[in-house]
């Protein structure tokens, strides 16, 4: 079957239901609201740990129910459809926006995650017929019901803290290396995530959303997006991630001298040929400015880490199971996935071996 990837140019869908395109109420009557929003038959798409939330849209006159295998090439086989309601895993929350996106439907996304990763990004990687093009995707209505995301809100609250910290990095960046930052968006996402405290379920759904809507604007994510994809194994994973970034920038900052004669581990790279690094004259300069920015920086970052164990009760305080610790092991691997990163340029000062 062949697929026309590409996306109209004039796309109907429109991301306002609510002013900010997230709407805070019950599964049901999220459900409610999509279906008579759209006439026509509708598309009820769920993996397989989210379906049964969609007993009363599949019951419904005129819904097609589909469990999510994956592949988005099984949705275009379906009966013609007017409005897609999903829930579940990252990949299909963004399958279906490709899908919604591809034939001009509006879509709507129940949240299982309160982190709200893939509802508001522009592009994604999709797996179409086992291939995993990048995409455009379609705006979508996210239907937050708290209920859904349970067992969620202790490692969103840790998604908002490595937040901040891509934000740190992004700073540190542009002290050493000579790049921009700041803007409107950028100082919006730093009072959303400046030393936070205690927060209520509903504060830590709608600061994530707002931070993802930013994030698909230009605010960076940092490194720790790329650290957060290696840790699926952990049960937390984006506190895993922000702990274990904070030991290391503070470390840096603190002690970290670049080792001039060192040889960086580069081989652990596939693509080594592709590596951005820095001349003999970049790193000269890269090692002035950080023994000029090193006292401020090295503040800053001293700053976020007397804020961790508030930060870590308010996690617990969410869920009375959450644990987690710093991944020091996981470290070596994150300038080859985030060559732009602070990791890279520690790997290119010969500080970042046996971590």
């Amino acid at each position: 079957m062949q697929l026309d990837l590409s996306v109209p140019k004039k796309n109907a869908v429109s991301v306002a239901d609510g002013e900010d395109g997230l709407l805070l109420c019950s599964a049901r009557e999220g459900m409610e609201r999509a279906l008579s929003a759209a006439a026509g038959r509708a598309l009820v798409l769920a993996d397989g740990s989210s379906f049964s939330s969609f007993i009363p849209a599949s019951r419904a006159a005129n819904t097609v129910c589909m469990l999510w295998d994956g592949d988005a090439l099984g949705l275009f086989a379906l009966p013609e459809v007017r409005s897609v309601l999903v829930s579940g895993g990252r990949d299909a929350v963004e399958g279906a926006r490709f899908f919604a996106a591809v034939r001009r439907i509006p879509c709507t996304v129940f949240a299982k995650d309160a982190a709200m990763d893939g509802i508001f990004s522009p592009r994604a990687r999709v797996k179409v017929n086992g291939c995993c093009p990048d995409v455009p995707l379609a705006p979508a209505v996210a239907v937050a019901d708290l209920s859904l995301a349970e067992g969620t809100y202790a490692d969103a609250y840790a998604r908002l803290l490595l937040s901040r910290l891509a934000l740190f990095e992004a700073r540190a960046l542009g002290r050493i290396c000579r790049r921009e930052t700041g803007g409107a968006a950028w100082e919006e996402a730093f009072c959303l995530t400046d030393a936070i405290g205690t927060l209520s379920r509903e504060q830590v759904v709608r600061r994530n959303a707002r931070l993802r809507q930013l994030e698909a604007q230009g605010v960076p994510s940092g490194e720790g997006a790329s650290l957060l994809a290696r840790l699926g194994e952990k049960r937390y994973p984006a506190a895993t991630a922000y702990l274990t970034l904070l030991a290391l920038y503070t470390a840096f900052f603190r002690r970290g001298v670049p080792r001039r004669y060192a040889v960086p581990a580069y081989r652990r790279s596939g693509a080594y040929a592709a590596l951005p690094l820095p001349t003999a004259g970049e790193y000269a300069s890269r090692a002035l400015r950080l023994e000029r920015v090193r006292g401020e920086l090295c503040a800053e970052a001293l700053h976020l880490r007397a804020g961790k164990e508030a930060q870590l009760a308010a996690m617990r305080a969410l869920d009375a199971h959450f644990d987690a610790a710093p991944a020091l092991e996981k470290l070596n691997f994150v300038p080859e996935c985030a060559p732009d990163g602070l990791c890279a340029v520690m790997r290119d000062f010969g500080l970042l071996e046996g971590s």
